[in-house]
Parts: structure tokens; sequence; C-alpha cells
């Protein structure tokens, strides 16, 4: 028998995840991308492999690995396995490809049950169910002349080559054929719609409610699957708009008429025009629904587009009426919501010093620990785990808790990691990069992940000089919908520039300094930054600016900041720049908003 290593990466993740334009979508990309991964792994579990990633305690190894469990997994899958030649291993390898497969497969036919055959292009449909899980796949020996850790090296190198060099099968035969001049998928340009509608047959509104369509939105077969698929898991999943929405809905959730706001959003319900909330362990039970037509600009569009249809029009309508008088005690929710990205840091540096199966083994149940207490930590911070597979985290925050829970999950991360980072002396114990995307909730979830995968790279800091300053650290990019973008950056080290931010995020809930103050400041640095650049007088000019600014402001009642808050921001301004200080105190007021009133015109 001779021992191999074995490394297989389940895709696609582009079109299984980054391909999103609602919440549902990158939920069940990523739940679906982990239930392939769960397939493979248990295949060759069955056929005799050793997991190292991922790493499951014995006694958890089955119920963790089956169909819809909790357990999340990442698309890599590394295993150590004995085979009597390398013919008998790529049997094993291709029947977990196969299980992968059919894990997709099973998931298509339990969709294609749930629709109308009159409503979907069904040639169309079977062309495209086959040709859209890849699993690839690189092995190599552990001999007395290869080392383990020497194996794991040769096969990750084989396996990038290989997903870098892989075949792709053509689409269509023939792009100019009548069949194929149809609308294109609204979540993968390169496949058409699986929809049957055109200007003769449209799809009804229950179709269009089920499937959550815009109204030029088409799906190809993996979309469809998106949005009506995994419905033993479809409890778990949370509305980003429910996010949204929260801290208004704990706001209000005690006025005695918040119960009539329910009872007509359950009427939305049962006409298929919302969806519930019943997932992350009763986190959201006080406002159980998707919460989107808690917003007036979606209540009033989605009456636009059932103008004929009496009984969704009755519902809205009522819905519309019941919510006039909380938008004007309360205001509207906060149109802006979090999607936190984090990555480990230096997990490369760590896994190098394992070299054999057991440290392996080691680092990954460390990082099974972390993932495992993902989902309980973010929801103490009122937030949603999407995906938590080893060092990779995807959520959705409420923005008033989305920093406090950012350095909960770094924390926790290099707490888990701290044993066996000392252990195998590893120079530094692992950190966590964190990157937080502030983006309003009509961003389609695609260009929100970008974002989010902007801020987690921002705060790796490839970009900074210093090799000692990069990672560990948190990252922020705000995404305002007028079309601005302010990007900040605090190593989690560095304690000063942390109690300064949330110093302006409790000034700001306190109404101690008012909101303009933060483009005031933006405006002295535009208006002063060539005045002598990096000299003495430059930064003197400055100063005197910003403190006259300060001490003109006024507070919503009159009165003027008090000079104790005049002197933290003057210090901070010396202490970094004009530009740094005018970007912290613009986020600082985002992640103190739980109304679009605390954002005025800017969170239109």
């Amino acid at each position: 028998m001779t021992e191999y290593v074995v490394i297989l990466s389940v895709g696609p993740v582009q079109s299984m995840i980054a391909a999103a334009r609602k919440s549902r979508d990158l939920w069940s990309g990523s739940a679906l991308l982990s239930e392939l991964a769960k397939a493979c792994a248990l295949s060759l579990k069955n056929n005799g492999a050793e997991l190292i990633f991922p790493a499951i305690a014995s006694n958890d190894l089955l119920t963790s690995l089956e169909k819809n469990s909790d357990f999340s997994v990442g698309n890599k899958i590394q295993v150590c396995l004995n085979a009597e030649n390398e013919q008998q291993l790529r049997e094993v390898i291709e029947q977990a490809k196969q299980a992968t497969k059919q894990r997709f497969l099973d998931e298509v036919e339990e969709v294609y049950q749930d629709l109308k055959s009159s409503e979907i292009r069904v040639d169309i449909w079977n062309a495209q169910r086959n040709d859209y899980v890849e699993v690839q796949a690189a092995w190599a020996i552990i001999s007395d002349q290869q080392s383990y850790s020497d194996a794991v090296a040769l096969a990750s190198k084989v396996l990038a080559a290989r997903k870098a060099t892989r075949d792709f099968t053509q689409i269509i035969a023939n792009p100019y054929a009548e069949e194929f001049m149809i609308p294109k998928s609204s979540l993968d340009g390169a496949r058409e719609t699986v929809l049957k509608e055109d200007k003769k047959n449209a799809l009804s509104h229950q179709t269009r409610a089920k499937l959550g369509l815009s109204a030029s939105e088409q799906l190809d077969c993996l979309g469809v699957v998106k949005r009506l698929g995994l419905k033993k898991q479809a409890d778990r999943f949370t509305a980003f708009t429910r996010i949204t929405a929260h801290a208004w809905i704990e706001k209000i959730k005690l006025d005695p008429k918040f119960v009539d706001v329910k009872e007509c959003y359950e009427r939305l319900v049962k006409n298929d025009l919302a969806t519930r909330v019943r997932g992350n362990q009763g986190v959201y039970d006080d406002f159980p629904y998707d919460a989107q037509f808690l917003y007036r600009s979606r209540l009033e569009a989605e009456l636009r587009n059932y103008p004929d249809a009496d009984s969704f029009n009755d519902a809205l309508n009522a819905l519309l009426k019941m919510l006039k008088p909380f938008w004007k005690t309360y205001g509207e929710p906060s149109a802006y919501g979090v999607l936190l990205l984090a990555d480990g840091d230096r997990m490369g540096e760590l896994l190098d010093k394992a070299q054999d199966k057991k440290a392996h083994q080691q680092i990954t149940v460390a990082l099974s620990e972390f993932a495992g207490g993902v989902a309980e930590k973010m929801r103490k911070y009122d937030g949603h785990c999407v995906y938590a597979g080893g060092d990779d985290v995807l959520g959705f925050v409420p923005l008033h808790r989305a920093y406090d829970c950012a350095k909960a999950l770094s924390e926790s991360f290099k707490e888990k990691l701290q044993t066996i980072a000392q252990t195998l002396n590893a120079d530094q114990v692992p950190t966590l990069s964190v990157g937080l995307a502030i983006a309003h909730h009509t961003t389609p979830l695609s260009v929100i992940r970008e974002y989010a995968s902007q801020a987690e790279k921002f705060a790796k800091g490839d970009h900074i000089s210093e090799p000692n300053q990069r990672r560990n650290a948190l990252g922020i990019l705000l995404d305002v919908r007028s079309g601005n973008q302010t990007k900040l950056r605090f190593s989690w080290s560095d304690q000063t520039a942390h109690q300064a931010f949330a110093e302006w995020v409790n000034l700001y809930l306190n109404k101690d300094i008012p909101s303009r103050i933060a483009y005031d400041t933006r405006a002295i640095d535009l208006r002063t930054k060539n005045i002598a650049p990096g000299k003495d007088i430059q930064k003197d000019i400055q100063t005197a600016e910003l403190t006259l600014m300060l001490k003109k402001a006024r507070l919503a009642n009159g009165t003027e900041i008090k000079k104790v808050h005049v002197d933290k921001l003057t210090n901070r301004a010396t202490e970094i720049n004009l530009q740094a200080l005018a970007d912290e105190l613009i986020v600082a007021r985002w992640f103190a908003a739980k109304t679009q009133q605390d954002l005025g015109k800017d969170g239109q």
C-alpha cells in the first residue's frame, strides 16, 4: 500500500458565491458550496481517507458531514489516503467527484419539482444543470524520500497548475441558433435565462414573487437554485434588509401599535410577497420577516409592480397606511448595513511549521473551534454568519454593532490559535484581518461583496511599505449611495486609534458634536493641503482652521461644542493628519446611525 496526500478544490467560487444580486443569492451560494464540499469529504472518508481539512472529532464526523448539517466546510479538501496503486487512487477521487456533482443535481431536481414546467425552458435547464460543478484534484506520495510536508507542497503546486490550465466546456454549440437568442442571466452573463418569459408569455405574479425577481431580472439554472434551493436550511437565511432595519425595530418594538405592523406583514407573507426569518436562533423573533417593506421606497416600488393584483395591492396598501405614523415619529430605518469578511493572517507560515499529519490536524482543529463559535459570536452582536470555514468568515451585521463584532472575532481567532502556534514554535501567533463594507441595502450583493473584499485587502495592508505594519488590522470601506467612498484602517494593536474612534462614535450618539464637522474637516484639508506641504506652517494653518471651525460649530440646541471635545479633535488631528481625522469622523458618524434621520440627506 502506498500513502498519498490528496488535495481537492470544489468550485466554482465565482458563480456560487460572488455572483449575487440579493442576500439570498449570497447565503445560498455559500451554503451550497459547503454542501458540495461536505459530500466530497464524506465520499473520501467512506473510502478510507483520513481527513486533514476539514478536521472533525470522530464522534461528530458522520453528523457533521451529512446532508444539510450545520457544519460549514471550505472548498478545499485535504486527506491522506492509502491505495494499492495510482489507478485505485484515481477511482476513489472520481467517486468523490461524482458524489459532489450528484449533491448539486439532487438540489436541482428538488427545485425543478417546485416550478411549473410551462414557465421553464426545459431544454436549457437540462443543458445547464450538468455544467456547473467542477472538482480539481492533485496528489503526491508520502515516502521515505518525500516527507508529508514535502508531499503537501508538491500536491499544492500541481493543483494550482491544474486550476490555472483547466479546460472550459463550450456552453452552447452555436450562439446564433434561434433557441439561444434570448436574454442572459442577471447573475451569470455567459448563460441564458431558463425562465420562459417573452411578450406572449409572462411569469405569474406568484412565480415572480417566489423567485424574488425584479422587473427585468433573468436567472439561469444555478440562479433559480439559489432562490429556491436548500429548503431544509432556508430557515437559517436572513435578508440583508432585516439586518439593516434591526436597530430601528429594536427602537420601536415596544410601541403598542407595532403589533399591527406585524399583522400587516403577515398578510404579505401569505401572498408570497415577503419571507419569514426564522433562523439565527431567535435573534430576529421580535419581527421575524425580511423587513424590506419597512422602507418606503421598497414598498412604493412594489405597489407599482402590482397595480392590478388586488390581493397584493390591498396587503401592501394596508402596510403603507400602518407605517406612515411610525416613519413620522421615528423616521425610516437606516438604509445601510455591513457585510463582514475576515481572513486569517500568516496561516501559511504556521502550516509550514507542521511537519506531519498530527500537527496539521491540530491546526485544523483549532481553526474548526474558531469557526464553530463564529455564528454564536456574531449573534451576540445581532449579526448573522453566512459562512465560517477555517479562517474564512462572511456575515451580515447591523451597522451600529459591526465594529464591536469585528473586534470580538479578532480576539477569538488569536485566542484559538495561540496554543498551537506556541507548540509549533511559530514566530508569531496568527491574527485575523477583518473587512467591513458599509453599503446601502439596494446595492447588489455582488457589489457589496466586492467592497467587503476590498476592505479586507485594505486591512491586510499590502499597500503599506513597512512589512511589520501589515496584517492584524480592521479595514472599513464606506460606500455612500451618492457615489462617495471612504476607507479607514486600524491595526488591532493601535489602541490609541481605537480609543479615538470609539470616542467619535460616542460623541455622535450623545449628540455632542454636529454631523457636519466631519465634512467641514475634509473641506479644510482639501483647501489647505497644497499650502507649504510637509512644513510646520501647513500644520499650524490647518490646526488654526480646524479649531476655528469647531468653535463656530453649533449643536442642534444651539450650544457650542464643549472645549474638552474640541481639544480631543485637534489633538487627534496633530497625531495623524486632517484627512485621516475627517475619514475617522465620517465613518464614525455612520456607525452611530440607527435611523435615516441620523444620517440626514447622506443616508438617502
